[in-house]
């Protein structure tokens, strides 16, 4: 598989404003609609990165199994791959999405710890999809270690989110030993996140934003040469699960678009951009859909499901 062509994006329905709300209350006719307007929009779209809910599985296994199921369904008719996420730890102050906290893996910091806490959701929706060839890769968890100042980091705090990423990875791995499995890390990391996590990574998975408000351009490109050349040296696949910076304005938006795509494509880094459509889920909608962050917008469409202005710049690459 030639990941460097894969060209897709992040979903979250436009129904929900948490991955848990929009698997509850699953619509298969609207997300069924809304990948299928982004098909008509970007015909060279090929993956989908579906964020999972375990919230959604332990009220109703059996349903959350045939949704998934359908999910799926829906994408492969449409000639796309899914890129299953099983566990979230980005946090948002201003529209929180929901997903794992540090309750969940700590031992003794609440009684919602349990080390086999999320064993059978993940034996049961892995054991259903062994040898899927509807299935691209699977994603552990989306941008763990999600601390304030990541180069403090309390020694007993990682120790134990990453012992429990490594579980996650080894209990795929017994399931399904052939399907690639990975972990999406947030940029901050940069080349040390990376290098830590490449132990239980079969694959890389990037999140390389470029930032106007943080980051020079040359910077941008310095982080993504890096991953590159991580990538050649420790001989796996890289594949970037989240990028393009958001903002109101679509002008600007599109010129964030613009570079990063660039400079992804001229080191052969596939791209699955965040994200397809308008959505409740924070960061992807103007203020008439909820709370704005720092990030603006992320939508690549506007609340009616038309195109955002220039964003068909996705089909340059």
């Amino acid at each position: 598989m030639d990941y460097s062509q894969i060209r897709g994006f992040n979903y979250q329905p436009s129904y929900g404003s948490t991955s848990f709300e929009n698997w509850l209350n699953f619509d298969p006719s609207m997300i069924e609609l809304e990948l299928r307007r982004g098909k008509e929009y970007f015909p060279g779209f090929n993956a989908v990165r579906y964020w999972l809910s375990w919230d959604a599985y332990i009220r109703n296994p059996e349903q959350f199994i045939a949704n998934f199921e359908t999910g799926l369904s829906i994408a492969d008719r449409l000639g796309i791959k899914a890129i299953p996420c099983l566990f979230n730890r980005w946090h948002d102050s201003e529209l929180d999405c929901g997903g794992i906290y540090i309750d969940h893996f700590m031992p003794c910091s609440s009684f919602l710890y349990r080390e086999d806490n999320f064993d059978k959701y993940v034996t049961e929706v892995v054991s259903n999809h062994i040898g899927d060839d509807r299935i691209l890769v699977w994603d552990i968890c989306n941008e763990p270690f999600p601390y304030m100042d990541i180069n403090d980091i309390p020694i007993e705090l990682e120790k134990n989110e990453y012992a429990w990423l490594e579980r996650m990875y080894n209990l795929i791995k017994r399931i399904d030993k052939n399907k690639l499995v990975g972990v999406s890390l947030h940029h901050a990391h940069g080349l040390a996140g990376v290098e830590r996590i490449e132990p239980i990574s079969d694959i890389l998975l990037v999140h390389p934003y470029y930032i106007p408000q943080l980051m020079k351009k040359e910077e941008y490109v310095d982080l993504v040469s890096t991953y590159k050349e991580f990538s050649t040296r420790c001989n796996k696949p890289i594949l970037a699960t989240e990028t393009c910076w958001g903002a109101m304005d679509d002008a600007r938006r599109v010129e964030i678009i613009r570079y990063t795509l660039d400079t992804l494509s001229e080191y052969k880094i596939g791209f699955v951009v965040h994200a397809l459509h308008y959505s409740k889920v924070a960061d992807l909608h103007t203020p008439e859909g909820g709370p704005i962050g720092w990030s603006e917008n992320l939508a690549f469409t506007n609340a009616d499901g038309t195109l955002r202005a220039g964003h068909d710049i996705f089909n340059n690459y």
